[in-house]
């Protein structure tokens, strides 16, 4: 299999700040342990914000090929000072658009606006069915808050049809009994539950994900890895890194493929010689030996959406590392093909 990329990404992962209110355990860019050490890299101790005329630059150089936006890459984006600025100007242009959120500033003002405008997919990390066990998944007993959160945006929608409203689930060791218990009770509330493995740093190994315990789930044949087809990962300060996964260590130039302000915008970082180079040594079969991809496991993602159906839920699996639980008495505002939840297949980037 090889794969091909268009003009323009089909997913801009786009981060306005690079700041987060929080300090997750698990987390790979802000961990207290992280935020404490010495390695703790310059990049984040500087704050970052995109600007509005930078936004408006950013959407306006897209907008024609109708990508989708994803804003998070090591981040909290309702911290952003632009927003709700950046939200207007994505929806006045037609454009589908979603963002993961631990919850805490997810207001009922923000959560109204979130409504008016018809923001396309919005998902609250809620890892947890304990205070307990949300103090060793995100590092804060306020269960109540994040569920408040979920259910003022629940509220603010009413009987309109967005924002599409999803919990995550991030999968560990320490909270890997409570999957079911979790499906269970927010499957009575929000449209989709997403859960998620745990990926450590530079390194996806997806034994570690909870419940996997060896390699045979990973095929023998390795794939070109999609992300590198149809995902462009934007940092704060306009960096580009080759892909989600390396966007954990900014200071690592290896791993820089380009900036958007200072290399001629978007396209010209997507479309240059070092992105085509690294798509051409996927196609080859030569990932293993491309520094950080030769120990990735995350290539697995290329496979074919394994889809189940129960009689309440359509379970799209994307990979090992994913799972979309919908709730199928609750899809009429969901659009595969507009990819704003992360759950199309991007089939048209595959050849044979």
């Amino acid at each position: 299999m090889k794969l091909i990329a268009s003009k323009c990404p089909k997913i801009i992962r786009w981060e306005l700040t690079n700041q987060c209110n929080l300090s997750c355990p698990h987390c790979r860019h802000h961990a207290l342990e992280k935020r404490k050490s010495d390695k703790y890299p310059e990049f984040y101790k500087t704050k970052y914000q995109f600007t509005e005329e930078a936004i408006k630059a950013l959407i306006e150089e897209v907008a024609h090929y109708k990508p989708s936006f994803t804003l998070n890459v090591a981040n909290e984006p309702t911290i952003g000072n632009n927003f709700k600025y950046a939200l207007r100007e994505i929806k006045r242009h037609n454009l589908s658009g979603t963002f993961n959120t631990n919850g805490l500033k997810l207001t009922k003002d923000l959560t109204q606006f979130l409504a008016e405008i018809g923001w396309d997919s919005v998902t609250v990390s809620v890892d947890a069915t304990t205070p307990e066990s949300l103090m060793k998944a995100r590092g804060i007993p306020f269960l109540d808050q994040v569920h408040e959160a979920v259910f003022n945006l629940l509220e603010a929608r009413g009987n309109r049809d967005f924002p599409r409203v999803g919990v995550t689930f991030v999968d560990c060791h320490c909270n890997h009994d409570e999957i079911d218990d979790f499906i269970d009770f927010w499957k009575k509330h929000v449209d989709f539950i997403r859960t998620t493995g745990f990926i450590q740093d530079l390194i996806p190994d997806v034994e570690m994900i909870g419940g996997v315990d060896d390699r045979s789930i990973v095929p023998i044949d390795r794939l070109p890895c999609k992300q590198l087809f149809t995902d462009i990962v934007i940092r704060a300060n306009g960096d580009v890194t080759r892909c989600l996964i390396t966007s954990e260590s900014p200071t690592l130039s290896d791993t820089i493929v380009g900036n958007i302000f200072n290399d001629g915008g978007v396209l010209n970082v997507w479309n240059n010689s070092e992105f085509k180079a690294l798509r051409d040594s996927h196609n080859q079969g030569n990932s293993c030996s491309i520094k950080y991809c030769d120990s990735c496991d995350y290539w697995i993602e290329t496979q074919d959406m394994n889809l189940v159906e129960t009689e309440d839920m359509l379970i799209r699996t994307p990979s090992p590392y994913t799972k979309f639980y919908n709730v199928k008495s609750k899809l009429k505002n969901w659009d595969k093909d507009r990819v704003h939840d992360r759950q199309g297949m991007i089939v048209e980037c595959l050849i044979d």
